[in-house]
């Protein structure tokens, strides 16, 4: 009996110990993010960032540390948003519209953030051409204050490539 007992103590240690193991690897790897509603500037509620991932493309959903001086916001702030511009791409934007290498973007307008942070709108019409190392990070709804505010991120900021999970 004695010699069951050990056996299966050391058969859910070592399971213990293995699983442990999976999940240092897997949070070594992925971390989890969940904006709180004052913060949504996308339309879903829990994301997966792959820390390790960081080849961004057009489109895509990223992490980064917010690494700039900001009266509305702390700099070293960890940000989602959606990669509107790659380095090379230009932008041109108001604050009704937005192009990317001269085609429409269907990104929210920006009239509901410059009123709500009483902004002067025509400070926000600008074009410019992202640098070799530069990202324009943009949300998705009304209330997303992104790129067209405070600018380009620079690439060495990205935390990895995020997934939204709902």
């Amino acid at each position: 009996m004695n010699s069951i007992k050990l056996k299966s103590t050391v058969i859910v240690c070592l399971t213990l110990l293995g699983l442990n193991g999976l999940a240092e690897l897997f949070f070594a790897r992925f971390t989890f993010s969940f904006p709180t509603f004052q913060d949504q500037c996308l339309y879903a509620h829990m994301f997966i960032v792959d820390k390790r991932d960081k080849d961004i493309k057009r489109g895509d959903l990223v992490a980064f540390k917010f690494n700039k001086e900001d009266k509305n916001f702390d700099k070293g702030l960890s940000f989602i948003k959606i990669a509107a511009g790659v380095p090379g791409d230009e932008i041109k934007y108001s604050p009704n519209e937005m192009f990317v290498n001269r085609v429409e973007s269907e990104i929210a307008g920006m009239t509901h953030a410059i009123n709500f942070l009483q902004l002067n709108p025509k400070e926000y019409e600008r074009q410019i051409t992202l640098n070799e190392n530069e990202f324009f990070m943009v949300g998705e709804t009304i209330y997303s204050y992104d790129s067209r505010f405070w600018g380009p991120i620079n690439e060495e900021d990205i935390l990895g490539k995020a997934y939204a999970i709902f």
